[in-house]
């Protein structure tokens, strides 16, 4: 069994090619996502600033803000403030939100437990309905059984073997 069908040095000659072939390709693309990876990591605090969001990176704090001068220090703390403010009150109406949602799930929830309750009810009267019949369906092939053995002289007959009028007249 042959391993190799081509020699080490034409091996070396491939992989040289698909080296210059895909290294710079690899390399390229390495570089277009690190910048583009860069350039979301510096858009992201302004775009939460945008947004209204409460916690956001230091950095991304005006830097008047930040200042320990007594009016901005000032400054500083009501923007903080109406900013906390702010994800209070949006955080209160997400809350009243979802409870409206969990009253309606659990409406729901309730409903279908009712109709469970009552296809339930519903099953259990059928399978006694069906346990019903077939008892009595038991008991008809039974009462056949022993009126086909107790007349076998009737079974010779042509009409009681062709199921006739005869043997309607009989059994009645």
């Amino acid at each position: 069994m042959h391993l190799l069908a081509i020699s080490l040095f034409e091996l070396g000659q491939f992989l040289r090619i698909v080296l210059w072939v895909f290294l710079p390709i690899f390399v390229i693309v390495l570089l277009i996502t690190t910048y583009i990876h860069h350039r979301r990591k510096r858009q992201a605090p302004r775009l939460a600033l945008e947004a209204g969001e409460l916690l956001v990176p230091v950095e991304a704090i005006p830097a008047e803000l930040l200042q320990p001068e007594g009016d901005n220090l000032y400054k500083g703390l009501l923007w903080i403030k109406e900013k906390f403010e702010e994800y209070r009150l949006q955080s209160d109406e997400r809350m009243s939100v979802l409870k409206g949602q969990l009253d309606q799930r659990a409406a729901t929830i309730e409903a279908l437990k009712g109709e469970l309750a009552q296809a339930q009810e519903k099953i259990a009267d059928l399978s006694g309905k069906l346990e019903n019949n077939m008892e009595l369906l038991m008991k008809i092939h039974k009462e056949l059984d022993t009126s086909l053995v107790a007349k076998p002289a009737v079974a010779a007959m042509p009409e009681a073997a062709s199921g006739g009028p005869g043997e309607l007249a009989k059994e009645g």
